[in-house]
């Protein structure tokens, strides 16, 4: 009997600091299945930062500085708009919307992921996934640059940017297996 293919979860953050301890302003994913040309379905939170900095995560002059620039205006309105919840919440809805450990896969094998768990870890809330279910898209992209990426929606939007890197970590898998 052939084992049940566990969907994956590809996330992406939009934080104040490229520091491990980042305020994190957004959390978006997309779940998926690795051999699939679609996404199951997406999640997006909006953060209040000062929940994040009262549990000592940190904003960089820098990155507050890089979201000032004008390719951004579109994800900075966006974040701007919307409803920040408290950092506690938010890693609480994203914990029940991951439904259970699973592969998860962010933008650097030090960036999302780790950003994120750290976030839990601040709250002292256990993060929903195992340390050993961490990937890396990055690594991915870099070894197959001949896939090339469709974005779509806006750049710089967590569950936008989610969304197309899971799509195109699909696509990476299909040329792996030569199903093109």
């Amino acid at each position: 009997m052939a084992a049940v293919e566990k969907s994956e979860v590809m996330i992406d953050l939009e934080t104040l600091s490229t520091k491990a301890n980042a305020c994190i302003l957004s959390i978006g994913a997309a779940r998926f299945f690795p051999r699939d040309t679609q996404v199951r379905d997406h999640f997006e939170v909006f953060i209040d930062p000062e929940s994040c900095t009262s549990v000592g995560l940190v904003i960089d002059a820098s990155t507050v500085m890089w979201w000032m620039h004008g390719d951004r205006d579109e994800a900075r309105k966006e974040l701007m708009s919307c409803p920040r919840l408290p950092l506690r919440t938010a890693l609480g809805m994203f914990a029940d919307w991951l439904k259970g450990d699973r592969p998860v896969w962010g933008n650097g094998a030090t960036f999302d992921n780790v950003i994120l768990r750290n976030a839990y870890e601040a709250c002292d809330i256990p993060a929903p996934w195992k340390y050993l279910n961490d990937r890396c898209y990055r690594t991915m992209k870099s070894q197959y640059p001949d896939v090339k990426m469709v974005r779509k929606g806006t750049h710089h939007s967590a569950a936008a940017d989610a969304v197309s890197q899971a799509v195109h970590l699909q696509a990476i898998f299909k040329s792996i297996s030569g199903d093109e």
